[in-house]
């Protein structure tokens, strides 16, 4: 019986091992999924942590939304693709532009502009997108437009006024083509009339300047025969003044001065041609007389002749020499005077044979002030030097004339010789003794004596309280 139980035993067994190693198989294959979950899981939170960093919600959705297409629908690529065929056609119209080639477009684009300097401020189009870019073109554009219609209604307004100004222009033109037309007809009679004025005019002048020639041929043929009688005379009276002189050293001081100045009274020349009120005068001295310009003469009446003071009624000066005339301006004419033709015109210090010799001395006072002058001196024998004269400092018989200034501070007389004298008082006694000693010698020499006043006068000084 127990042989017959064994195989009955050994089936339980069996189930029983086989019982356990299921069990532990199957706590193992437990375990070992367990394990391989939380592995799972960990690598599943992995995976959805980066797979927020690589896609959005909204793109999950359009993957998502491609993933539950039909089959034979358009794929994630496919998508993709057209939206950026469309969006490169919609930049820049060719489909098969990618980022690069529309940035390179957009770039090129930019630079033009740039370049171009037409848009104001091109930087601002150079980073902004298509939309923005239209909306600033489209906001310029509709500047541009108002802009541009405010011109054209002002061009308009414009071209109206300018048809108006042409219309009045026109008639303005027709007035004035008619007026020129007029003038141009009064402008040929003027032109006319001018040219007959000017043949009477050259025609008039020609007969005078002949007539003039003729004159002036005249006057240098009487000139030349008063030449030669004034040198005949001129002879004479030399040979008188060596009498005169002879008798003057046998009778020394028993003569008598000379009397009236008849050598500074002998006039030097006449008036040719003066017209009253005329600036200008002509006289019968020229370059062959010795005359110079800026040289100044007196006029005398022909009637009255030249006074014993010397003055004049008017006074000239050369501004233009001829060879035996020369043309004068009047510096100066006395009131309710008038220059004439053959006039007498002279001057002390002018001789038109030789220069004349003076001897100035004493004190001067030039400017009438009542005070001697410290260069009194000194401008007479300029003036003397000026119109052609000689000065000397030694008084002899050849001497001309004698311009005698104020008698210096006369000395006192209460002074004996032999007391000792200081040096200004010498100096005063000295010049008082040479001024009487120079004034004893021209009498005695019979040298004909000009003060300051009769000098002044006969050179034409009269009217001016100072000749410097």
């Amino acid at each position: 019986m127990a042989r017959g139980q064994q195989p009955g035993n050994s089936a339980i067994t069996v189930w029983m091992i086989v019982f356990v190693a299921l069990w532990l198989t199957s706590t193992v294959f437990l375990v070992i999924l367990y394990t391989g979950q939380e592995e799972l899981n960990t690598e599943n939170k992995r995976l959805v942590e980066a797979s927020s960093k690589l896609i959005s919600s909204t793109e999950q959705r359009s993957v998502a939304l491609a993933s539950s297409a039909r089959s034979g629908g358009p794929t994630v690529v496919g998508l993709l693709e057209g939206a950026r065929s469309e969006t490169a056609t919609l930049a820049t119209g060719n489909a098969a532009d990618d980022v690069a080639a529309i940035r390179n477009e957009r770039d090129k684009l930019s630079d033009a502009i740039q370049s171009d300097k037409l848009v104001p401020n091109p930087r601002k189009f150079r980073d902004v997108s298509l939309l923005e870019g239209w909306s600033t073109l489209y906001n310029e554009y509709k500047a541009a437009h108002a802009l541009l219609e405010t011109t054209r209604q002002g061009a308009a307004e414009l071209e109206k006024e300018v048809n108006r100004l042409v219309e009045m222009n026109a008639t303005q033109k027709n007035d004035f083509d008619k007026k020129a037309s007029d003038l141009a007809s009064q402008l040929a009679e003027v032109e006319e009339d001018r040219s007959r004025f000017r043949k009477e005019r050259d025609d008039a002048m020609a007969k005078q300047e002949q007539e003039f020639a003729t004159r002036l041929k005249q006057n240098d043929d009487e000139l030349t025969q008063e030449r030669q009688q004034f040198a005949k005379l001129s002879k004479h009276n030399a040979a008188l003044q060596d009498r005169f002189r002879a008798q003057q050293e046998k009778f020394g001081d028993v003569l008598i001065g000379p009397t009236s100045l008849s050598t500074a009274r002998q006039p030097d020349g006449n008036v040719l041609t003066a017209v009253p009120g005329d600036g200008m005068v002509y006289i019968d001295l020229g370059s062959n007389d010795r005359l110079t310009l800026g040289m100044r003469f007196s006029i005398y009446a022909l009637d009255t002749g030249i006074p014993a003071d010397g003055r004049s009624k008017a006074q000239i000066e050369v501004v233009s020499i001829g060879p035996t005339s020369s043309e004068c301006k009047i510096i100066r004419i006395a009131a309710n005077q008038v220059i004439l033709e053959g006039d007498l015109i002279g001057n002390p210090i002018y001789d038109p044979n030789r220069p004349l010799t003076f001897m100035a001395f004493g004190d001067f006072d030039l400017d009438h002030d009542r005070t001697i002058d410290s260069d009194g001196l000194e401008t007479i024998q300029a003036i003397i030097s000026e119109w052609g004269g000689d000065t000397v400092n030694e008084l002899t018989a050849l001497t001309d004339f004698v311009v005698l200034g104020a008698a210096p501070h006369r000395p006192r007389s209460s002074q004996p010789d032999g007391q000792n004298l200081s040096d200004r008082a010498r100096k005063i006694r000295d010049r008082w003794d040479n001024y009487q000693e120079s004034l004893t010698a021209a009498n005695s020499l019979a040298v004909p004596v000009l003060t300051q006043d009769v000098f002044l006068n006969f050179l034409g000084y009269a009217a001016s309280p100072t000749v410097r």
